[in-house]
């Protein structure tokens, strides 16, 4: 039996140094993870430093761990209902041992290695990685009863610590298997996408991790016991902080990472997005502010995510305790109630295309916070499951710059749009070839442009003008008469059938002040409106998002807010509630829905603390029927007026987070 399917998943990781394992006692180690109400914990196993007595001379054994502790920890945690799962990296090895094994080492293209405090980057592509490292997972699941695996810094690393980039690998293995899969001699001699080799040699790491993400999950199914692997049954992922990473902190982390990961659901797998308790790699021992903890909690559960709390050290002995205690009585709740979290979906009918998993841009950024703001329910996915998705279960899909989109994504998108869905497609979506090369139209038919006229990026002074017969669209802004284009803007050459909306007034003098004003208006669009079959396609040949994110810029995202719901149909089910809370919508397999709401109201500039609260909260849910009981989870009141479809809540104040279930009757059986 798969033990993680509807488990109740609130992990601990405590990234143990080597010094940990001195006075560690196993007794003490399992009542602080139960203090934190865990029910699984990742600890360190092996790879760069042995936290057993290993016998592999490949692997250096940590002085302080060659005992039984850790597997008496492992046993101890069984004993308690926690299960564990072993963490390992094979990254990197020690320099001693990288001198034995000099072929085994990351070479830059002048065939230096990656060396950074005594420890060398090892190669996925060489021996090490493709051999040996299993005959140390052998090994660690052998003589420890591990319930599961994650593997750290896995693929091709290309930085240290330091964030010090060295390029992309040249060692004598990754030339030989790139010869081997693709042809070539010799190795591209630069990142260009214009080059064939350098597209083959991406392809090339990209089809690497995959194999070797194969090849684990078929070796673990060699043990005579089901063990979890990360990216497999789960999917570990992080809201984090960097001292030097560009501010403002990315408030909706921890709830995009969470929607990203579980896509449209079809998966099942266990998104596991980590609150990471430190600042930045140089300042692991200081923990970011107790209330950033919090909020990334309960966004976690809000967005059907996991739990999980990341530290350095133990437990007993971490030097900045600050977050524990929000971060246990948040992990005890969960305890209280998670049966009520089993088996939810994520039940909007707005979904969001995302370009990467681990980053997301400024404009995805920029259409996440309006539509959170605007309380939108919406879900996000990724590239490799949209072409899989069941988009039928949407009405309106959101493609902020998808400059790439491959030919499955393409025929399902226009495909949607022909059954009556509706698309908004930003910037440069579908303009990009799989060479990162430029397209002279989009990709998707259902756009209908014909083609791209001219890019410019020196567009700071142009603007859009409402004019009165626009007003049933905006009536968001109906003091307004202009939006900022921002910088960059896309010259198109719309089909026949495209409706234009709004006009441009162009680049114009900005200064002196006696010279700022402007003469003329073109016929340049703010967005254009294609049918297609029974739906259509909007094009905003511009980047409002990212404007939005950069700036912060509330006509900006009035003016999102209102396409979406005015032109687009996408509906707010809390129009009156300020945009400081986050909502979100899902049900379990009984039909019963969980109405999730988070408060944003303690987010200050860069600065997190405790929120205010919110009241009164008033929802306005479109249902078919009204539910025979609603009860929240956190102590809230809650009323109810079911009316004309729509099933409006009152609830009297929402402090940091609250949830309130909606329960309905099963129809019986004829």
């Amino acid at each position: 039996m798969k033990w993680w399917r509807n488990y109740p998943w609130r992990m601990i990781q405590t990234n143990l140094r080597e010094i940990d394992f001195i006075d560690l006692d196993p007794q003490r180690f399992v009542e602080d993870l139960k203090s934190f109400h865990a029910t699984v914990a990742l600890i360190n196993a092996g790879g760069i430093s042995a936290s057993y007595p290993t016998e592999l001379p490949w692997q250096a054994q940590n002085p302080w761990a060659n005992n039984d502790k850790l597997k008496s920890l492992v046993e101890l945690c069984h004993e308690n209902g926690i299960q564990v799962l072993a963490r390992t990296d094979f990254s990197k090895v020690k320099e001693q041992i990288y001198l034995e094994h000099p072929e085994w080492a990351f070479r830059t293209a002048q065939g230096d290695v990656m060396n950074y405090n005594g420890y060398v980057q090892t190669c996925p592509s060489s021996v090490y990685q493709q051999e040996y490292t299993f005959q140390t997972l052998r090994e660690i699941f052998t003589k420890i009863p591990f319930d599961g695996l994650f593997c750290n810094m896995g693929g091709f690393q290309t930085r240290d610590y330091s964030f010090v980039d060295y390029g992309y690998c040249h060692c004598q293995a990754c030339r030989t298997r790139f010869r081997e899969m693709y042809g070539y001699e010799n190795l591209p001699e630069k990142e260009d996408m214009s080059d064939p080799v350098y597209v083959a040699y991406a392809e090339f790491q990209k089809r690497s991790v995959q194999e070797y993400h194969r090849k684990m999950v078929a070796f673990l199914k060699t043990f005579d016991r089901d063990l979890c692997f990360d990216d497999e049954d789960y999917a570990r992922i992080e809201s984090s902080t960097e001292l030097h990473r560009r501010l403002p902190h990315w408030q909706y982390h921890a709830s995009s990472n969470c929607r990203v990961i579980l896509g449209d659901g079809s998966s099942n797998i266990i998104c596991s997005n980590t609150s990471v308790d430190y600042v930045g790699y140089a300042l692991r021992d200081m923990a970011v502010s107790p209330a950033q903890q919090r909020l990334r909690a309960w966004q976690n559960i809000a967005n059907l995510g996991g739990l999980d709390y990341y530290i350095m050290s133990r437990i007993d002995n971490h030097l900045d305790r600050s977050g524990f205690a929000g971060i246990r009585q948040i992990f005890g709740f969960h305890a209280a109630n998670e049966n009520e979290y089993v088996g939810l979906k994520n039940t909007a009918r707005v979904l969001l295309h995302r370009d990467d998993r681990w980053v997301a841009t400024e404009e995805e950024k920029g259409w996440i916070r309006t539509l959170t703001e605007a309380h939108i329910p919406f879900a996000e996915i990724l590239p490799t499951e949209f072409a899989r998705a069941d988009l039928s279960k949407y009405d309106l899909i959101i493609f902020p710059d998808s400059q790439y989109l491959r030919q499955a994504d393409i025929e399902a998108t226009n495909a949607f749009v022909a059954k009556g869905g509706t698309v908004i497609c930003v910037g440069g979506t579908g303009l990009a070839d799989e060479r990162k090369g430029r397209k002279t139209a989009p990709s998707l038919e259902c756009q209908g442009i014909c083609t791209i006229r001219q890019e410019r990026s020196d567009m700071a002074s142009a603007m859009f003008l409402i004019s009165p017969e626009d007003r049933f669209i905006f009536s968001s802004l109906p003091d307004t008469d202009v939006i900022g284009v921002g910088d960059r803007y896309l010259f198109m050459e719309p089909g026949q059938v495209a409706q234009k909306w709004l006009k441009m007034v162009p680049v114009h003098p900005f200064g002196p002040p006696e010279c700022c004003h402007f003469e003329t208006v073109t016929e340049e669009p703010a967005f254009y409106v294609n049918p297609y079959g029974a739906g259509r396609a909007v094009t905003i040949p511009w980047y409002p998002g990212e404007f939005y994110a950069r700036t912060g810029f509330q006509s900006l995202s009035l003016f999102m807010k209102d396409i979406l719901m005015n032109l687009c149909g996408a509906i707010s089910i809390a129009p009156s509630l300020t945009e400081m809370a986050e909502i979100s919508l899902s049900a379990n397999p009984q039909g019963d829905m969980l109405v999730q709401l988070v408060n944003h109201t303690g987010i200050f500039g860069v600065s997190f603390v405790r929120p205010n609260p919110i009241r009164p909260v008033t929802l306005a849910l479109p249902l078919p029927q009204p539910p025979a009981r609603v009860r929240t989870l956190n102590g809230g009141q809650v009323t109810r007026c079911y009316e004309n479809g729509i099933l409006h809540l009152t609830m009297d104040r929402l402090e940091e987070y609250e949830a309130i279930k909606l329960e309905f009757e099963m129809e019986s059986p004829c």
